[in-house]
Order: structure tokens, then sequence, then C-alpha cells
């Protein structure tokens, strides 16, 4: 393939020349005399001999010329040439070598060497006024052979006899300007055709003038880039040129040709491939990103939260250790976090500890009058025969309803009939069912991975005097009987609540007996190794028959929830005789019909379900607990 298009490319060479020859022949010219004549005037006036110098008379056109005038430095110039934009296009070799002539300066060959300091010394110094420059350009202008396509003028004529649109025919081709439309009409040379006809070495032969100055003003490229149209056959030279293979460029020839100064050359710029420097990114390339920066984000505060726990497990302090292992296993969706950085048997032995039973025993008699805190004139300022109060801790904020009727007080569930149940209700739905004016969540019931429905509890159940759910499992008991009296015990079975005539109780878990009445006893079971803390609910009774429902925030900076040795110390504060821990976590709710209203609470502090009826602040990443059971409260008789 190479080897075919050097012989055509000979080939061509060949037949260009011969048709050049043709022409000159046509009007009586040699190929001597032709480029004789493109040389310039003031060339033509000396040929160099092996001896030195030999003067020949000026021809009649030179008597034209303007009178030389000294050349300019190169700063000055490209000053000149900003200040003229006619001038810019005029290739600086090339301009060069109009000063020369202009000056009467331009030497041969031989004597150009020993000139040349001496040239360039007068450059720096000798400044020309702007008229006398646009003259010698307009010399200049008649100097520079044409190169559209026919053999260039043996006598050129001077610019005052040319009409003024000449002045733009008389460009070289690779100065045109013109559309690409109208350059593809008129002939285009290469770089090599430019350098055939003389261009490249009437540019090398001009004087050097000052150096960094000349460079320092082709800095600017943009002044000395202008496009050209090349052929096919050119730009396949072009690139066998400057690659030694033979194809088409990628954009078809169009290139950018620089003006380099004495030499001059065709380059392909960047901006002639189409490249700008910067690739501009699509929509796919910025939703790569956005993921992998969400994705460095997670694996970041992952590695952060592991860092953490592997500190507080393995870290000097063994009670924050045992306080966060328990605060995690009461709420039924952290219970697998302890796993991440422990043993299951560190944290059974953990378990086991917290579980640790200290029971305090103390009279009743000793006890003292529960019922003597609240008098009958706070009775009657109560509303719906019931107390609200807010109690703030240590670590949590709880919210207790002091209700008077313990017969007003019931188990209220989200079906008639467990069996075929698929889903409980949340606390919202339950009062509506029932028309309760209060209630609290319930007991235990089946929630695998944290993310139940509730559709059914679990332990022995009752509700209004029928047992609704057993499934023989053994756990705390919580309930009243026909008597209207609280019943905390651990282990209750079917038949022992029949006997004690249970009318409404739930189950939770086991060891959640906070005050237990044996008699004219009193039991405390305190749990000094159970720190975790949470939220919780718990409900319990005094001796007067006051029904006490407790519930407590959690999970908050201000409040991070109540121990299980606080619950205990909230009941005794309120006279307790027996009570019972319920469930908690999220599933801990107090609800309280338009409670904000009755006791005049800011409804702009209040959250979406607090505007609903719901008393305690809700924290958890689900909406409120769809569970089987609560403890209710009757509207008032």
């Amino acid at each position: 393939m190479e080897s075919d298009f050097k012989e055509n490319y000979i080939r061509e060479q060949k037949e260009q020349a011969a048709a050049r020859q043709a022409r000159l022949a046509k009007i009586g010219m040699s190929p001597d005399d032709a480029r004789s004549s493109a040389e310039p005037a003031s060339k033509r006036t000396a040929q160099t001999s092996g001896e030195g110098t030999v003067q020949r008379r000026p021809t009649a056109q030179s008597s034209q010329r303007p009178r030389p005038t000294p050349v300019r430095p190169a700063n000055m110039q490209n000053a000149q040439n900003r200040a003229n934009p006619a001038q810019r296009n005029v290739p600086s070799a090339g301009r060069s070598a109009y000063d020369s002539m202009a000056a009467g300066t331009y030497r041969t060959p031989s004597a150009q060497q020993g000139a040349r300091s001496a040239s360039t010394e007068a450059h720096r110094r000798t400044p020309a006024p702007n008229a006398v420059q646009t003259q010698r350009n307009a010399v200049g202008a008649q100097q520079i052979p044409q190169m559209q396509g026919r053999a260039p003028s043996a006598t050129p004529r001077p610019a005052a006899q040319r009409p003024a649109s000449d002045a733009s025919a008389q460009q070289p081709a690779y100065m045109n300007r013109r559309p690409a439309a109208q350059n593809a009409q008129a002939p285009q040379y290469s770089q090599s055709a430019r350098n055939a006809q003389g261009v490249q070495t009437q540019a090398s032969q001009a004087p050097r003038g000052n150096a960094p100055q000349r460079r320092a003003a082709l800095e600017d490229t943009d002044s000395h880039i202008f496009k050209k149209n090349l052929s096919e056959s050119e730009s396949r030279a072009m690139m066998f040129a400057l690659t030694g293979e033979a194809k088409t460029p990628d954009n078809g020839g169009d290139v950018d040709v620089i003006d380099m100064g004495r030499t001059g050359s065709i380059r392909r710029t960047s901006a002639s491939r189409g490249y700008t420097g910067k690739k501009k990114a699509g929509v796919g390339t910025y939703i790569g990103r956005s993921f992998f920066v969400l994705l460095t984000a997670i694996i970041m505060a992952v590695v952060l939260v592991y860092t953490a726990l592997l500190t507080v497990a393995y870290g000097p302090s063994e009670t924050v250790r045992n306080l966060l292992v328990n605060s995690a296993m009461q709420a039924s969706a952290t219970k697998w976090v302890p796993y991440l950085v422990l043993s299951k048997d560190k944290v059974a032995a953990i378990l086991a500890d917290s579980e640790k039973v200290v029971e305090d025993v103390v009279s009743i008699d000793d006890y003292g009058d529960s019922s003597a805190d609240i008098t009958e004139d706070e009775w009657a300022n109560a509303q719906d025969g019931m107390i609200f109060e807010t109690v703030n801790g240590t670590t949590y904020k709880a919210y207790v309803l002091l209700v008077k009727d313990p017969t007003r007080v019931f188990v209220g569930t989200s079906t008639d009939d467990f069996s075929n149940a698929t889903a409980g209700v949340n606390i919202f739905q339950a009062a509506d069912r029932y028309g309760a004016v209060a209630c609290i969540n319930g007991g235990e019931f089946l929630d695998n991975g944290g993310h139940g429905s509730g559709y059914a509890p679990l332990g022995l159940t009752y509700s209004k005097g029928e047992c609704v759910f057993d499934d023989g499992s053994k756990k705390t008991f919580m309930g009243f009987t026909n008597e209207n009296k609280l019943i905390v015990k651990e282990g209750m079975t079917q038949k022992e609540a029949n006997e004690l005539g249970v009318r409404d109780a739930v189950s939770f878990q086991t060891g959640n007996t906070l005050i237990e009445r044996d008699g004219d006893d009193l039991k405390f079971y305190y749990q000094d190794g159970n720190t975790g803390t949470s939220q919780r609910t718990a409900i319990g009774q005094r001796d007067d028959g006051t029904v006490i429902m407790i519930v407590t925030d959690g999970r908050t900076a201000s409040s991070l929830g109540a121990t299980h040795n606080d619950m205990i110390d909230m009941m005794v504060s309120y006279g307790a005789v027996s009570a019972g821990m319920l469930d908690g976590g999220s599933s801990a709710m107090m609800y309280y019909r338009d409670y904000y209203d009755k006791y005049e609470v800011d409804k702009s502090t209040l959250d979406e379900y607090q505007l609903q009826g719901l008393v305690n602040n809700y924290k958890a990443f689900t909406n409120p607990r769809r569970i089987p059971t609560f403890f209710m409260v009757k509207p008032e008789a």
C-alpha cells in the first residue's frame, strides 16, 4: 500500500512540474527566469560568486519602490501588527525578509553572515514611524509571489498601480482566510509546494533580528494560526512526511497552519482534531460518581461504628459495656447488635448478671399511707377522673397517668379471634375500636427481626373475663381480678388465673415483676446489674385501688431511657403495692385523647403522632407499632 502511494506521489509531482514548465513556456519564460523574477528585488541586485559580491544593475521596477527605511525591532513590529490588523496574516519570516529589502540590507549568503550582527543591532536601535512601516508593508506585499495555481509575475505591479482588491489577491494561499467553500474552488498548496517556490528559502535567509523577542511574540499562537484545507493526496503526503504512513488524517485534511517565524511549519493542533482538553461528562458519569460517594460514606460509617463497638466491647470499662449490651437487648430490633463484637457466651453471661434479683422486703405497715400524697382536692381538679403528670429523672422523661377507678381499666385486643389474625393494630386504631379515653401498650408478642406484624400475643392473655390466648409459656403475669386487684406473679397458669378470678391480663417475658404483695409484706425486685436504659412501660396499683400507668421516653439526647430500678423507684414514689413491667422499646406508648387541650399543651411543640393523641415522644424507624394487646381506660361514666 505504501509503495503504491509513493509511486503515485512521485508521478503526481512530476506531472505538476511538467505542467508548470508548460505554462511557463507559453508565456516565453524558463523556470530559471520564473525563479529569478519571484525573488525580491533587493536580492536580484547582487549575485554571489566564490570571490565575493558582484553588483548587478537594478531593474526599472526597483526604481518604483519607496525610499528604504530602517527595520524596526521585532517587539515593535508585533505591536504595530496588533495596531494594524491588515498585517497580522503576513508570516513573521516573510516580514523579516521584506524589512531587509526595504532597508537595503539584504545580502547574499556569503556576505550575510558578516553583516548579521550589525543588522541585528540596527534592528534593535532604529525605530520607524508608523507611516513608513505601512509603506514598507505595501512594498513587501508586492514581492510575495502569487500561489493561487499560476506562475508568479515576472514584473509585479507596485501597490500604487494595482486596484485595492489586488492586495488580498496577491496573498499566498496559506494566508487566505476565505470560507472553506471558497477555498475549495481555488488550488491549494502544501508546505512542500510553498518550499519549492522559494517561500521557505526566502524565510530562512531573512535576518534573525531579536530572537528572544521573536519567540515571545510567537507564544501567542492565536495570532499565528489559520486554517488550510488540503486535498486528499496532499493530506496523505503530509501524514507520510510526519508519521511515515500513507493515510488520511482523522479530520479529513483540515489542519491548522502555524507561523513559526523563519522556517514556518504545518502542525496539527488539538483544536484541529476537535479536542478541547476536557471531556464533557455525561449523566451516567454523574450518577456513577454519586453512587461512589454514597457507597464510600456508608462504608466509612460502618467502619466507624464497628470500631466504636470494638472499643466499647474490649475497652477498660465493663460498666459501659454492660450498660450498652443491656440497652440493646431491651429492644427487639437491636438484639443482634451485641453479637457483632461479642460471643454468644459473653452476651449470655452479661444478661445473666443483669437478671440477678436483689429482693427488698418491706412490711406494708412500714410502707406508709400511699394515698396521703393525693388529696380529695387534687382529684377534684382531675380531668376525666384521671391525673396526668410528667416526671424528669436523671436519664429519662416519664409520663404518668393515675386512674382513680380501677373498674375502668381492662385489656383490649386487636381482634376477637387470634387464630385467624394476620396483623395487629396501632394504638390509635385500638382506642377507636373500644372508644377508650386513654390506653398504654400491653404484653409480649412474636416479633421476628423487630418488624413483626403483632398479630397474636405470647403467654397467658385475658380480656373482659375470657382467656383469649394461652401458649403454655411461663412469663411474668399481670392482670386484674374481678375484685379489681392487680396481680403480678411469675409463671401464672390458666388454672391458677381462673381460681383467682382474673378478668383482664397480659404476659411479658420473665423477671419483670417490680413489686409484689405477699400478705402484709411487699417485695421489691431490684436488678442492680441491669443498667440498660430504654423506653419502658409499667403498670401498678396503689393500696386504695388507684391504677398507675407509666411510660418513659428513650433513645434521645434529652431522654436516654429508664432502667429497671428506675421504674421501681417511680412506682414507689406513687405508693404502688404491686407493679410489673410491660413490653418496652418501640412498643412503649401512651395515648390520651385530646390531652393537649385539657392540659393546655403548646401544640407547636408536638409531633404528628402527639397531635393524634400520643403522649410520649415516639422514637423508632417505623410508624407506631402494630401490637395485639393494650391496657384500656373506659370513658368516665
